[in-house]
């Protein structure tokens, strides 16, 4: 190994000790505190570690793999690493540490899901690589591009933003999580990724998926004319809501003056009703008089809290779905999904069984090949 290539790894092995202890949510003083008590190991040591300032010696770093759940090779494995961190709907209260650990996580399980699509030789394709965006386009007009792009006509809901996303070679990811967010947007390299937080509104998730859709579209012009994300923020929310629901549908949606046929939009286009409250207002198709007393009975009903009305979940499974079709058609076997994605067989059934609603995951020796055919039987 050449001195260059020893400092490259020296660096990757710090970094990955680094992600692998935020994503746990400890110090180094509390991991130096819960190794086996024959490893004689300070925080100090730790910390130098991280840093690539020494090395951890390979029975070392074997020891820390076990005691962060990881795969050893995972820590000698390089990575693009998540970059331009932006978060959706961020309350103030989410503390820096509480976010270095969600995008930890992020970083987590993106790293899993390039590496599976790596070792599966099954990447994700921007299907629409030719789509261009002026930067005099505001968000309306763009959204109506995009949907004539996925030849939907103005009566026709989209289906899945996530698809949408996808479409455009954007990986989204499902990370559930307590912290005050709806979920996180970044760069791995070149391509963009979506960590999207389920424990949201269905109508919510559709809405901040559509939104970042229209962060990742603008993104040329905003590096072109130095656009601050604050730039994109209103051409973006114009951009979500009319993807969701053309102007000419909100029109006819405010005709009958009827919560009950705005719920039935709602359902039908799968967008909130304070979204289409508030874009009326801004399209002035409802007069202020109106809007006034759309609000006040939507406090009133205490609707601002849970809206009736019931919108389909659109899901992030793309992830989970390759892993489960490779072992269940054996292309892996779970050592090598782990050696693929950096994450243990325990964790990578837990995603499974998650995408699955909760059930289980089961092995089945199957002939003289091997355990890899899946099994889901339910709680």
């Amino acid at each position: 190994m050449t001195q260059t290539s020893g400092r490259t790894m020296q660096k990757t092995v710090a970094t990955r000790l680094r992600e692998a202890r935020l994503e746990a949510g400890l110090s180094s003083r509390s991991v130096a505190m819960g190794l086996p008590a024959r490893l004689k190991l300070s925080h100090a040591t730790l910390h130098s570690y991280e840093r690539g300032l020494t090395s951890p010696p390979l029975p070392i770093l074997a020891i820390l793999a076990d005691f962060y759940g990881r795969p050893l090779n995972w820590f000698l494995q390089r990575s693009e690493g998540l970059s331009g961190f932006r978060y959706r709907n961020e309350k103030s209260r989410v503390s820096l540490t509480d976010k270095r650990r969600f995008q930890a996580q992020s970083a987590k399980w993106v790293d899993a899901y390039i590496g599976l699509e790596h070792r599966l030789k099954d990447p994700l394709r921007n299907l629409r690589r030719n789509f261009s965006v002026d930067p005099s386009l505001p968000g309306k007009k763009l959204a109506e591009k995009v949907r004539a792009e996925l030849a939907l006509r103005d009566d026709e809901p989209v289906v899945n933003v996530i698809s949408v996303l996808e479409g455009f070679g954007i990986r989204t990811l499902e990370m559930p999580t307590e912290l005050r967010v709806d979920g996180m947007a970044a760069r791995w390299g070149a391509s963009f990724v979506i960590v999207l937080n389920p424990n949201t509104s269905n109508d919510r998730l559709r809405m901040n998926a559509a939104h970042e859709l229209a962060h990742v579209l603008y993104d040329d012009c905003k590096e072109m004319l130095g656009w601050k994300d604050a730039d994109v923020e209103k051409r973006a929310y114009d951009f979500a809501s009319s993807l969701l629901l053309p102007t000419t549908q909100l029109e006819e949606a405010f005709k009958g003056k009827s919560f009950i046929r705005l719920i039935e939009f709602k359902e039908r286009f799968g967008i909130s009703l304070a979204a289409m409250i508030y874009r009326g207002q801004l399209r002035r198709l409802i007069r202020p008089s109106q809007a006034r007393w759309l609000w006040t009975e939507f406090s009133r009903k205490g609707w601002r809290k849970q809206e009736p009305g019931h919108v389909w979940r659109d899901r992030a499974l793309r992830f989970e779905r390759l892993l489960e079709t490779a072992i269940a058609m054996r292309e892996l076997t779970w050592k090598e999904a782990e050696e693929a994605t950096g994450v243990r067989e325990e964790e990578l059934k837990l995603r499974i069984s998650a995408a699955l609603g909760g059930g289980t995951v089961v092995d089945e020796e199957g002939g003289d090949g091997p355990p890899s055919v899946l099994e889901f039987r339910p709680e």
